[in-house]
């Protein structure tokens, strides 16, 4: 019996950004890299471990607006290309990402909200979804140099094919100074736990029920104005996996990494 789930985990961890005065109308390109390696115990079926790999790399551009009550996020998708051992994803995938667009809605306490990706049935778009949601978490004031602080943060995604809800609480640690594209930029160091519960439709398994627990590190680059500078991350997460056909939750250890860069 062959069996190739879907595993993908939208499991970014956040920044947090400087207080920012208002501008009409910001756009800043990004080059967002993510790799998610997975490895599922299929002994329930009396196979062997089953290795997956799914990386992208995606070209993008951010362009944040203000309005009433908050700021509209929208980010256009320039270019993409990728590496998979999943059967499901292909080169339509990803050349239907290709002018592919997130739009949301970034509340006054720095939040993310209704993230709306198109196409949305694309697994490539889900993706960065879930890297752009990250981009706007609570802000933080007054922080200096050495000072560490707590914040909860939750990320949601929802594509035709997958429906997943993530919290992490993340421990943030303000870490100097560096200089990114000319400009200054403080640094943040983080440390992360995260829970994700939901589904992922598979086409071989049908629905699939998710549950994870998982740890994580990162480092993040900010302006002075609050622009997210690039930066990255590293997660590890335990999941198990249920489904009608499985006798018992297939257990799957994932590692995902994602790095995003200034491009100017």
């Amino acid at each position: 019996m062959s069996f190739r789930p879907v595993v993908l985990g939208s499991l970014a961890l956040a920044v947090v950004l400087a207080p920012t005065a208002r501008r009409a109308s910001v756009t800043t390109k990004y080059r967002i890299e993510t790799k998610n390696q997975s490895t599922v115990d299929l002994s329930a079926f009396g196979q062997p471990n089953q290795e997956g790999m799914l990386a992208i790399s995606a070209w993008v551009a951010l362009t944040v607006t203000d309005s009433a009550g908050g700021r509209v996020a929208h980010v256009v998708v320039d270019s993409l290309k990728f590496e998979s051992t999943a059967p499901q994803f292909t080169q339509a995938t990803a050349d239907s990402a290709k002018g592919g667009t997130v739009h949301g809605f970034v509340d006054p306490d720095g939040r993310m909200k209704n993230l709306t990706p198109k196409p949305a049935d694309n697994t490539a778009m889900a993706e960065i979804q879930g890297v752009i949601q990250t981009f706007f978490p609570r802000v933080k004031h007054g922080v200096k140099s050495g000072e560490s602080w707590v914040d909860t943060i939750d990320v949601n995604t929802t594509t035709a094919m997958i429906n997943t809800k993530s919290k992490f609480v993340v421990t943030y640690t303000a870490a100097g100074e560096e200089t990114v594209g000319g400009l200054p930029a403080r640094k943040l160091t983080t440390t992360s736990r995260s829970t994700t519960t939901g589904t992922v439709e598979n086409p071989m398994a049908g629905t699939v029920q998710i549950e994870a627990a998982g740890t994580g590190s990162g480092e993040y680059l900010v302006a002075a104005d609050g622009r997210y500078l690039g930066g990255h991350q590293a997660s590890n997460s335990d999941q198990k996996m249920t489904m009608a056909m499985a006798p018992a939750p297939i257990p799957v250890k994932s590692v995902r990494t994602v790095t995003v860069t200034l491009v100017p």
